[in-house]
């Protein structure tokens, strides 16, 4: 379709031309020139007082011999301007037409803009101020990842990315997608399996690595003489049984040293059940380490460690090439000047190395100039959102290549959604896609509060979390509902739902507890006789009486029951507790002057599988 005609001076760089039909900012268009039709894209248009509409296009060039070359002579004056069409523009900047599908070209939706999947092994960064489309242009990345089947590990400050599971109903393409999701802090998480990293046998380079204050050379001393005393005892140690050596030190530059040990040992990001990290890496599937409300010092330790241990992982080739996701990365990786994180180094070493060892990361800030430059320019494929703080203009300038004053220009008026990619030979103006899974940085709202009660619970013995550590699954926590009836003959446990008994056990007088207590002390009959001033003949019996209630067995060894356990308060989400459907004046009668309170029992479940946390074992 004819456009126009070029006028006035013509040079190698741009042409104004005057347009006869409508024209906009970023078209593409076309020259025909010595034989070679000419690419190029409207910078500007201007509409005169007199109603002529001009505008000002760059030259882009030619495609010749599988490369786009600049013209090097200069394009007539008079020459009719053309829409550009499809294969023009494709051929031109040397579009991909398979890979990762980003988008559409923002100004030819019928171009689909494609990214090689190995290219992201070469590093990439999504950049953008806040509210221009940074993290749903991510997930869209992370969409096509996992449809490659390329193994993601997702660093999430903010706990948006578990929405990856979820169909996004106003796509055309709905989907959800598998997940796996670890947290230092499953309190808040709660969806997530509890990260922790071994605290079996540390050496005392990985304790200098993660111990928030450098060491004076004393205190290095004192780690140095406490690990040597703990590794000739010929066993396993852990974090406890390394501040309990440290203690026992005399130098006084123990006690700065045990309060940087215990902030690790309180991070609870070192265990003994720690998560098997070849595990986090499988084909398809996508890990996140969710850091929300995660406080920044074991945020920091979280990345370092990851980091350098699926780092050495891949190097081992114990697991698969990957690539790691890393948003808000300027907290990881500052730049000198703004402040110091724990994994700097680390994340620089695998900028510069780790595509040769199929490790690949994905930089994703509104702040790339607060991002290490050095890890910054490592990223050969940079999706640049709309940016207009020029702190943050220049250092995007200076890391990639192919940003002109021109696209810097375009970068500071692009509309949210719309990002330029630089990677091709061209930086291409790409109309983001819409997301198959629901997007997770939405602006949480009231109506998705949980309302929280407090009731009556008997203790678990084995915390969710840890079980969660052992099995390396996601396991769901729910309330039963139990009826505590008690008078001064005995106590009663009944099912909230069905009425049965579920334990029972009779009230013991004085002399029974006592004598129970002293059983329970490892006391033998006899102690019990001298130390009671009572006869063997009524030790005997109230013996013989506490086997009758089943509070000991025939080797008269203490029999447990959950009525043994003290009930503590809790304040619980709603949706955790199972319904009564007994009512209490329906429980009443069962025991007449007896005591009725609500309490309830605690139980872990996935699938089929119920675990019961005050037994410790499967019941289901």
């Amino acid at each position: 379709m004819q456009l126009g005609t070029i006028q006035g001076e013509v040079n190698t760089s741009s042409f104004t031309f005057r347009a006869t039909e409508e024209v906009k900012k970023f078209d593409f268009v076309s020259v025909k020139s010595n034989d070679q039709w000419i690419l190029g894209q409207v910078e500007e248009v201007t509409k005169h007082p007199d109603g002529e509409t001009v505008a000002n296009a760059n030259i882009i060039g030619y495609r010749d011999k599988g490369l786009t070359k600049a013209p090097r002579r200069v394009i007539e004056p008079d020459s009719i301007v053309y829409r550009a069409d499809q294969e023009l523009i494709s051929e031109t900047l040397g579009l991909e037409d398979s890979g990762l599908q980003v988008g559409t070209l923002e100004t030819n939706p019928d171009i689909d803009i494609h990214v090689d999947a190995e290219d992201f092994y070469k590093h990439f960064a999504v950049l953008a101020q806040t509210g221009a489309g940074k993290s749903y242009l991510t997930g869209v990345l992370i969409e096509e990842m996992l449809e490659q089947d390329l193994p993601v590990l997702i660093i999430d400050p903010h706990g948006e990315y578990s929405s990856l599971r979820q169909h996004n109903e106003d796509s055309d393409n709905p989907k959800g997608y598998d997940v796996k999701e670890y947290s230092p802090n499953t309190d808040i998480n709660q969806d997530a399996i509890p990260m922790s990293f071994s605290s079996v046998n540390l050496e005392k380079k990985e304790l200098m690595d993660v111990i928030p204050d450098s060491l004076t050379n004393s205190q290095m001393g004192v780690l140095y003489n406490a690990l040597k005393r703990l590794r000739e005892k010929d066993e396993d140690y852990n974090l406890n049984d390394l501040m309990d050596a440290v203690s026992h030190e005399e130098s006084t530059a123990k006690w700065n040293l045990l309060n940087s040990l215990e902030q690790i040992e309180q991070s609870g990001l070192l265990s003994e059940s720690p998560v098997d990290l070849e595990s986090l890496v499988d084909p398809g599937e996508a890990t996140i380490i969710n850091l929300k409300a995660v406080e920044p010092e074991p945020a920091e330790m979280t990345m370092y460690l990851l980091a350098k241990k699926l780092f050495d992982l891949r190097k081992k080739n114990h697991i698969p090439p990957f690539l790691m996701v890393i948003e808000e990365a300027h907290n990881f990786a500052p730049e000198k000047g703004f402040q110091q994180a724990l994994s700097n180094d680390i994340l620089r070493k695998i900028a510069s190395e780790g595509r040769k060892f199929g490790l690949g990361i994905g930089v994703i800030s509104q702040r790339p100039a607060r991002i290490d430059k050095n890890v910054l320019s490592q990223c050969n494929t940079q999706f640049i959102l709309r940016v207009t703080n020029p702190n943050d203009l220049k250092a995007i300038s200076k890391s990639f290549e192919g940003v002109t004053s021109e696209v810097e220009s375009m970068i500071k008026s692009l509309p949210p959604g719309v990002s330029f990619v630089l990677g091709n030979e061209y930086p291409v103006m790409t109309d983001v896609r819409t997301r198959k899974s629901k997007h997770g940085g939405e602006t949480q709202t009231s109506e998705e509060y949980t309302e929280r009660r407090e009731i009556e619970v008997f203790p678990p013995r084995k915390d969710i979390r840890e079980l969660e550590s052992e099995r390396g699954e996601k396991y769901s926590l729910a309330h039963y509902p139990l009826y505590l009836l008690e008078n001064d003959e005995k106590k009663l446990l009944l099912d909230g739902t069905s009425g049965d008994v579920k334990a029972e056990r009779e009230s013991l007088s004085g002399q029974e507890k006592k004598i129970l207590e002293m059983i329970g002390n490892g006391k033998s009959k006899s102690n019990i006789v001298e130390e009671l001033e009572l006869g063997v003949a009524k030790v005997t019996n109230v013996i013989e009486g506490l086997k009758e209630k089943d509070r000991i067995d025939d080797e008269e060894e203490i029999e447990s029951s959950v009525l043994d356990i003290d009930i503590e308060e809790k304040r619980v989400e709603e949706d955790k507790l199972i319904d009564f459907e007994l009512a209490k004046s329906e429980i009443k009668d069962r025991m007449g002057d007896a005591s009725v309170r609500r309490v309830y029992y605690p139980y872990y479940s996935r699938d089929d599988e119920v675990y019961d946390p005050i037994l410790e074992k499967e019941v289901g």
